[in-house]
């Protein structure tokens, strides 16, 4: 009787250690990520009287098998100067149009394409001049600069992290203006707005 007990409860256990595991692996699964995932990004812009410069990093990762893939990039105001850097060696773009969740017509973008094996991180870098806004509020002029972030919508994943910095130079003195920092990030809105004075 003894034995009998002995291995029913051995068997039982057993049982529940499979199932314990198999549920584990399953809830596992479920959650790895795939595909290609665009996981955090740094942005620097800085504005002076005239023009603004911008400065972004976009890491990525491949969880996938397919190595390639094409990347589009839309701008809110065309910009010029464009430098493209994957990892630090400079790529190849053509100019397209892109569209962006909720907004009826399309933005002029860059586009160009990744090559990334599976289970790779790589930075992507880029940085260009743009024009900014001018808008009138109370007789008193600002400067206005929107970026898109309504674009990352298009990943179907939060962003991990996204940090902003928003500086101005007048006079060869450069100051910082505000920073924005956002965790598990998926963007609600088409454009952040940052504003200065003129």
């Amino acid at each position: 009787m003894k034995r009998e007990i002995l291995v029913i409860s051995l068997a039982s256990i057993l049982i529940l250690s499979l199932t314990i595991t198999l549920q584990s692996l399953v809830i596992f699964e479920l959650s790895k990520k795939s595909g290609l995932v665009f996981a955090d990004e740094d942005v620097i812009i800085t504005v002076n009287e005239t023009i603004a410069s911008f400065y972004a990093r976009y890491a990525v990762m491949n969880y996938d098998e397919v190595t390639n893939y094409w990347i589009a990039l839309p701008f809110a105001l065309k910009p010029w100067n464009i430098n493209l850097t994957i990892n630090n060696i400079s790529t190849d773009y053509y100019w397209t149009v892109s569209y962006v969740d909720s907004e009826p017509l399309p933005f002029d973008a860059i586009r160009f394409k990744l090559q990334i094996e599976k289970n790779q991180k790589l930075d992507i870098e880029v940085s260009y001049f743009r024009n900014f806004e001018i808008i009138e509020e109370n007789s008193t002029e600002y400067g206005l600069f929107k970026y898109i972030v309504g674009s990352t919508k298009s990943w179907s994943q939060p962003l991990d992290f996204a940090h902003f910095e928003f500086w101005q130079e007048k006079d060869s003195i450069k100051t910082l203006l505000e920073t924005r920092d956002f965790y598990t990030w998926m963007p609600e809105e088409t454009f952040l707005y940052f504003y200065f004075t003129v």
